[in-house]
């Protein structure tokens, strides 16, 4: 039997037990997003594009090597009209190589500060080298029949800027903010659509020989993730 001495030191622990218990929580959200579709990339004839053996004694020892461009249809399919933005993620940034005074896919040559480049991967901790790539305006048609222009956004997609087929997308560009979408031609408004396709483009350059090791095999390990935004 307890004296009341010892119910009151009881009662005094109950209480300290239940404010602990009391002052532990924990916050619950439920999010999620209704769009309406859904929308899938996908490139034809899979997601790599090879660039199979390439001999050392190919490889200019004090320059860049420019290997050649390969060519892939892509596509973006949608269950809806939905009106969709591009981005990309280069999973290999850091160990990208500008190639400094070679021509870039859109004919402009590439400078200390350009953006569009993607990484080749490391080689023994030498950097292989980069590559671009790139969605040819005038190739892409909307519902197979309308050539629409590409608009970009370096806000998140506060604002939009170009609006003619002649202008490519860079699927690589070097910071993370750059949205692509489509447009009508001449206009800056995002365009619903279903089907879109196109030509990707894609051009990789590897760093001088004198900058790697090859006495031995050295592997090209780009990585690029095209994300597709609902708008």
């Amino acid at each position: 039997m307890l004296g009341k001495g010892n119910i009151i030191a009881a009662a005094a622990i109950l209480l300290a037990t239940n404010a602990a218990m009391a002052a532990d929580s924990v916050d619950v959200k439920v999010i999620g997003t209704i769009v309406p579709a859904a929308c899938k990339p996908a490139l034809a004839g899979g997601d790599t594009i090879d660039y199979g053996t390439i001999k050392a004694s190919a490889i200019n020892m004090d320059d860049y090597t420019s290997l050649p461009i390969k060519t892939v249809e892509f596509s973006i399919k949608c269950d809806a009209p939905s009106k969709v933005a591009i981005r990309s993620i280069d999973l290999q940034k850091d160990s990208r190589v500008i190639p400094v005074g070679q021509k870039a896919l859109d004919g402009k040559t590439y400078t200390a500060t350009s953006k569009y480049i993607a990484g080749l991967g490391s080689d023994n901790g030498k950097k292989v080298g980069g590559y671009g790539m790139i969605l040819i305006g005038t190739d892409v048609t909307i519902d197979g029949s309308i050539t629409p222009g590409v608009i970009f956004s370096d806000n998140n997609g506060a604002s939009w800027n170009g609006g003619t087929s002649n202008f490519g997308a860079w699927i690589t560009p070097g910071t993370s903010n750059y949205t692509y979408s489509f447009s009508k031609d001449g206009e800056n408004t995002p365009l619903a659509f279903t089907t879109l396709t196109g030509t990707l483009q894609t051009q990789a350059y590897i760093n001088k020989g004198s900058e790697l090791d090859l006495t031995k095999a050295v592997h090209l390990n780009g990585q690029t993730t095209i994300e597709l935004y609902y708008l």
